[in-house]
């Protein structure tokens, strides 16, 4: 029953919350989510997005969208989570409408995901028959429950992995 009010809620925020509809918005990690670009800070944010519902130091919360724009020290965005770190049957899962290029988004399946962007860079299973697959160079983090997608963390901006190459060129010989 709390279940039915929340998403009720929800519906009834989104429209007439003038933080608009809840239009399919394409994932590109490292990049964007939707409207929300890598390097944007919070009044560019709320400029493109409108108010959020709540904003605290860290992130500005859109969920009649199902999603949360993540900030660091100085407002500049990093991350969108997306979806509902509650579960499949969260609010926020049918609330967000985003896919990748390659289709995936909420309630895919793990063989979608894995068909998709192959192996995880690392994957971790929980009790509640969830799990979490880490694609690190990609920037993009999912949450399953069930083998379903539920939740998803796109990063912003920077590569993950650092290149690291040192070139070592020889020297003048000693004397």
């Amino acid at each position: 029953m709390a279940l039915l009010f929340s998403l009720a809620a929800c519906s009834e925020k989104s429209e007439s919350g003038g933080q608009g509809t809840n239009e399919p918005l394409l994932i590109e990690p490292r990049v964007s989510v939707g409207k929300v670009r890598a390097g944007m800070k919070v009044q560019q944010v709320v400029a493109e997005m409108g108010e959020p519902q709540r904003k605290t130091a860290t992130a500005l919360e859109y969920p009649p969208l199902g999603l949360a724009v993540m900030l660091d020290t100085n407002g500049v965005v990093t991350a969108v989570m997306c979806g509902d770190v509650t579960g499949i049957s969260g609010p926020f899962v049918k609330a967000f409408t985003g896919r990748t290029k390659e289709g995936i988004g909420m309630h895919s399946t793990r063989e979608e995901v894995v068909r998709a962007y192959g192996e995880p860079t690392s994957s971790e299973r929980f009790p509640g028959n969830l799990e979490s697959l880490k694609y690190l160079a990609q920037g993009i983090t999912f949450t399953l429950e069930g083998g379903k997608v539920h939740h998803m963390i796109v990063r912003l901006g920077g590569s993950q992995v650092p290149d690291r190459t040192v070139i070592l060129e020889p020297g003048a010989p000693r004397r």
